[in-house]
């Protein structure tokens, strides 16, 4: 019997969903969890096309941690008892990068500014970022992860966000997804997802 699938996605995917979702978040100035949506979509938009210009052809060489040599060993140790095999050569065919994980979003955007990683075309360019964006990317990284593992806490937020966090963050993400000339999109769909998205929260500002 056939196995229905319920919910396929990729990396460039799970990328647009997020900034979609920031857009929908950002023009709907009425929900009460706007601020919390607006930075956990924001991060993932940040990171997900941060992935997306320096993965290259090669994704272990560029977006996955080293794996350590004690989860190496557990990792071999599994892989040969299941095949009976004790070449380490033939073994290590089997430990794919997925194995590994992810850089932090940090270390994504430190390779995104560096030409060894985003020099990948003729117009590929290297992110610049600015202080007032750096400030506004640490800002919202700092208010993601307190949502993502939320303590039991009261929590009030004042300011200009939109101004501060929010516009300075979504520039970065544009040139990552549109001006970096790294990301692939392989329908036109998809692109003119991502340029209607932008428009959206670009044209409140």
């Amino acid at each position: 019997m056939d196995t229905k699938i319920v919910y396929r996605t990729d990396e460039l995917e799970n990328a647009i969903d997020y900034l979609e979702q920031a857009a929908c978040y950002y023009v709907d100035s009425h929900s009460k969890h706007r601020f919390k949506w607006l930075m956990i979509a924001l991060h993932g938009a940040l990171y997900g096309f941060g992935v997306l210009a320096i993965k290259g052809s090669n994704a272990s060489a560029t977006v996955y941690k080293p794996i350590n040599s004690k989860r190496l060993r557990g990792l071999r140790e599994q892989v040969a008892k299941y095949h009976n095999e004790s070449d380490e050569r033939y073994i290590d065919m089997f430990i794919q990068p997925e194995h590994g994980k992810l850089l932090a979003i940090y270390d994504v955007l430190d390779k995104c500014q560096d030409e060894s990683y985003m020099i990948r075309f003729v117009n590929s360019k290297v992110l610049v970022i600015t202080e007032d964006q750096r400030t506004a990317i640490g800002k919202m990284i700092e208010f993601r992860n307190q949502f993502a593992h939320f303590k039991p806490s009261l929590y009030a937020i004042t300011g200009d966000y939109n101004k501060d966090i929010v516009i300075p963050v979504i520039k970065v993400i544009s040139e990552l997804a549109l001006e970096s000339n790294n990301v692939m999109y392989y329908e036109v769909e998809q692109k003119d997802r991502v340029e209607k998205a932008f428009y959206k929260i670009l044209k409140h500002e």
